[in-house]
């Protein structure tokens, strides 16, 4: 039976269709009421380009390519941070996730990092505790590194709530 789905580096031209895909995926904080203003925050296309260019964009395509997900990152401090993981709603479920999350740490650790790591909704089922069955383990803010600090003050400057949010770091 052939794969339903293949984890890949993005081509140049997907990118452009990346942003619909998160958009279409954060439909699904809208049934939790506190976070139903906040799903807007939507990766904007050049930041897509930017790390597509340094090949930290992987895509979940179908035989047929359509794109049914994709993840993200760059590095930050020493580390690799996911920044983005979404899959269509669609396809949620089906382990694809997973696999953009298994991709972007064998690259990391290929690529010589010694972790990666994340910032993620706190008590969202999909959030923290799937990233906690992955092996990441919350980092408390005492630990975090200048950069991650950063991301999480980004964070908060595009109103996503630090209340809500928690870091978390996979060891490679």
């Amino acid at each position: 039976m052939p794969p339903e789905y293949e984890i890949r580096l993005a081509l140049g031209d997907e990118i452009p269709f990346l942003p619909s895909l998160e958009e279409e995926a954060t439909q699904r904080f809208w049934t939790i009421e506190e976070l139903r203003d906040l799903s807007d925050d939507i990766t904007c296309v050049e930041d897509l380009a930017d790390a597509c260019a340094l090949g930290n964009v992987w895509v979940a395509a179908t035989p047929e390519d359509e794109l049914i997900g994709f993840g993200y990152g760059t590095r930050v401090d020493d580390c690799f941070h996911l920044q983005e993981v979404a899959v269509s709603q669609s396809w949620g479920r089906r382990g694809v996730g997973r696999a953009l999350v298994r991709a972007v740490a064998d690259y990391a650790a290929r690529a010589g990092y010694p972790a990666v790591t994340l910032n993620t909704y706190r008590d969202v089922g999909w959030n923290a505790p799937f990233y906690a069955k992955l092996g990441f383990r919350v980092v408390e803010p005492d630990a975090w590194t200048a950069g991650v600090a950063d991301a999480v003050q980004a964070e908060e400057s595009r109103g996503l709530p630090r209340s809500l949010r928690v870091v978390m770091r996979l060891e490679l």
